[in-house]
Order: structure tokens, then sequence, then C-alpha cells
């Protein structure tokens, strides 16, 4: 396993990539300097209510949704659900709605917590022009989730280059495969909100 060291303070990022039916555990690190928390942005809550943004984030949104039928009831309906997100955030009534739960059991027993449609564009948006924005810059190339230009087909590129590397320095080596139980659920979120104001 290659392990990267950085001065800073560390928030440990895991992400899976799907490869022949199984799954490929990658770890990235957010990694910021001081210098670079005192660098905060400013004026990037205008960016969510564009409404180019929100187009963007609709169509994006509705691509990768897999359940197809509440795509198209989203669609019929496209500038009543994109006027209403407008006005929501710029008026900043944003009210997270209720989680979607329900559990699938192929590869395995998984329970599932979605969000709606439009919790999901709203999500999307604070993502691309808030959070990516602020922390892009501290991130380690590694890490691929959710970054512009990268993705699942960049994850599995550094992963056949590290697979590479360890094959001439070690000859036999070990890929540890595992899955963190909850992992997003023991996220303290109080710290964690604490650690994004110094950025944002």
């Amino acid at each position: 396993m290659l392990v990267k060291f950085f001065e800073g303070e560390y928030i440990l990022v895991l992400f899976l990539v799907e490869y022949k039916f199984s799954y490929i555990l990658l770890f990235s690190y957010y990694s910021c300097k001081e210098e670079d928390i005192i660098k905060r942005k400013n004026n990037l809550y205008e960016n969510l209510y564009k409404m180019e943004n929100i187009q963007k984030a609709f169509d994006e949104v509705c691509k990768n949704t897999r359940n197809k039928r509440k795509v198209e009831t989203f669609k019929e309906y496209k500038c009543i659900y994109i006027s209403r997100i407008y006005h929501i955030l710029k008026d900043k009534k944003y009210v997270v709605g209720p989680y979607n739960v329900f559990t699938i059991y192929e590869p395995k027993k998984r329970r599932i917590v979605s969000q709606g449609m439009q919790d999901k564009i709203i999500n999307h948006l604070i993502a691309r022009e808030i959070l990516l924005k602020s922390i892009d810059s501290c991130l380690i190339p590694e890490n691929v989730a959710s970054r512009i230009g990268k993705g699942t087909k960049a994850g599995l590129n550094y992963f056949f280059e590290y697979q590479r590397k360890c094959k001439v320095k070690y000859g036999t080596y070990y890929i540890l495969k595992c899955d963190i139980s909850k992992f997003f659920e023991s996220i303290n979120q109080e710290k964690l909100k604490q650690k994004l104001k110094k950025k944002i």
C-alpha cells in the first residue's frame, strides 16, 4: 500500500471503484497547509441560484439517476422544478427533504439512503459551486471522486499505475480489500462543518 504524508491536517476520504464485478478501495486525503486555510472563498453562494448552473445540475442528476421513471416525471415539469429551486436558494429557504430508505441484496445486503431529485440537484450545486472550488486545491491527485475531469476511469488508471510500481519494486505484494461499516454515519458532522468553515 502506498501512503503519502503531508503537512497540515487530514480528513481521510475513501471511495470505491467498481472493476470486473469487484470493488477497489482507494485512499485519499484532504490536506491543507495553514496558509491555505486562511485563504477563504467569498461570494460563492450566488453561484448556487444562477439559472445556467441549476440547469446544468438538473441535466447531470437526471443523466446519472437510475430510476428512469422518476426522471421522466421530473423532466415533464422541468421548468417548474428549476424555478422552485431558484427561489428556494435565492431566498435561503432550503430545507432538506425526507430520505428514501431501502435495502438491496446484490452483491451483498446493504441499507441504502438516498435523497429525492430536488435535494440531489441542490447537493450537486453545493458540491460543484462551493465545496470543490474551496477545497479542490487541497486534494491530492488520487482523490478522483466527484471531481471534474476525473472519476472512475482516472481511479482505475491510478490503481493500475500503483499496481505496476508495486510489482517492479516489491515483486510480491498484497492488496487490502475492505469495507468500513457505517463510515459516513460515523463522521462527526459538527467537526466537519467547523473545518469547512475555515475554507469557505
